[in-house]
Formats: structure tokens, sequence, C-alpha cells
């Protein structure tokens, strides 16, 4: 009879065991699935364009429900960027709209950015933001200096045109020639041209070969300035995934 409860006893304990095992397990594996997530901040305030913002949303969405990355975009949307609200995001996302209203805007704390993104994180500027993202517009008016290699000048090409990937920019564009949408945005120059992903395939713009997407660092963090609009009809969800998981360093 004891020898009975000692077998029922460590059958109890080795069940107890693996059930401890298995639960740890799954907890660990929960963390690293939450863990493979990119918290995404995109500005949704003065001077952004409320169809980028709404592009770049069916883009992250399109995105996870298609499982176009093993990482998934967790992303909320916000008028006022500072230190608070830029907390615990990994990457930042100024859409296109006015570039003006972005330099000349007290609920966008620039210093803030500078400083989220010299901490290792990511910004993703697309027209506009690539506009307030560079070092200069025109060499009128003073951008962030978040791509400091980076100049811009303003022109006024609006409808779809071709990029073509540079070979830093292979694992952004699937394919060498993308067609993509064009609003207005800057045309940029640049002294390294390490950084740059994509250059305009045709003349459209008047600015045929030069760079349409690229990436720079500032302090430990990457910054992609786009002047096409990757969320913008003819969509590229893929395109604009790999910028993020470039600029949060998911990818190189």
């Amino acid at each position: 009879m004891v020898n009975r409860k000692i077998v029922i006893f460590g059958s109890l304990l080795i069940l107890l065991i693996v059930f401890f095992y298995l639960t740890d397990n799954f907890v660990i594996s929960s963390k690293a699935n939450s863990d493979s997530n990119v918290e995404v901040l995109i500005y949704n305030g003065t001077g952004a364009m409320e169809s980028s913002v709404d592009g770049i949303e069916e883009c992250l969405n399109d995105s996870n429900n298609k499982n176009m990355s093993s990482h998934k975009f967790e992303y909320a949307t916000t008028s006022v960027i500072n230190s608070t609200t830029l907390s615990g995001y990994n990457v930042l996302i100024m859409p296109g709209g006015e570039a003006i209203d972005y330099f000349d805007n007290d609920e966008i704390d620039n210093a803030s950015i500078k400083q989220f993104v010299s901490e290792g994180n990511g910004y993703v500027g697309i027209c506009a933001g690539a506009y307030a993202g560079s070092n200069y517009v025109n060499g009128d008016f003073v951008g962030w200096g978040l791509a400091p290699d980076v100049n811009t000048s303003t022109e006024s090409y609006e409808g779809v045109l071709t990029i073509s990937a540079t070979s830093s920019g292979t694992k952004l564009l699937n394919g060498t020639l993308t067609d993509i949408y064009m609003d207005t945005g800057p045309a940029m120059t640049t002294d390294n041209n390490q950084i740059v992903m994509a250059t305009f395939a045709d003349n459209n713009t008047g600015y045929v070969n030069y760079p349409a997407i690229i990436g720079d660092t500032y302090g430990d963090g990457r910054v992609i300035l786009s002047g096409p609009h990757p969320e913008m009809n003819p969509q590229n969800p893929e395109l604009l995934t790999n910028m993020l998981l470039w600029a949060s360093k998911e990818i190189n």
C-alpha cells in the first residue's frame, strides 16, 4: 500500500514538473512573439495629409494580415509629438502633407524626435516628412537634420513614376523597377552614394537618376526619407514594410 502511494506521488510530481516546464516555455514563447512586434507611431496632426495617414494604416494592416514579415506592426496615431508620446515606440512615421506646417508647429517637438532617433529608434519620412527630416530644403529652410547628408529641393510633379533600386535598396524593393506615386515630393541630393536606396528611373520629375529613397543614420538610430508615396495608389505595402523593418534595425 505504501509503495502504491509512493508511485502515485511520484507520478503526480512528474506531471507537475512537466506542467511547469511547458507553462514556463509558453510564457517565454509569448514574450518572444511580443518582442517581435514593431511599435509604430504615425503623426496625424496639423499638416498631415489624411489620405497619406489612411494609406499607411492600410499598408500596415495588409502587411500584418498577409504575413509579409515575421514581425507584426502595432501602431497608433498622434497629433502631438514629444518625449512622452514617443515613449515605447520603435519608429516614428511623418507622412505626406504640408512640410511648412511640420516646421512651424508647436505640437511637434523636433528636439524630442532627434533624441528619440539618436537613442537607437527609427524615423520614416514620406514626402513632407522627408523634407522635414532632411538637412536643408532649397537651401532656404533648415530641416531637422535627421539625415545630415541629405538636402532637398521642391518639385511639382504629381502622378505615377518609376523608381529603380540600387544595390543598397534591394532588400526594400521587390524587383529592380517599381511604379510608385509622387505628389510634389522632394528631389534629394547627397554626397554619400552609399545611402541611396532608390533613384528616379524616368524623367517625369526632371530629376532622372537622382535619389528617390535614402537611408541615413542619426546617432544610434536609422532614418529613411522617401520622396514618393508607397502608401498611395498604386499601394506598395511590401515596400513600406521593408522601410519600417530597416528603420527599426530588423533588417540590414
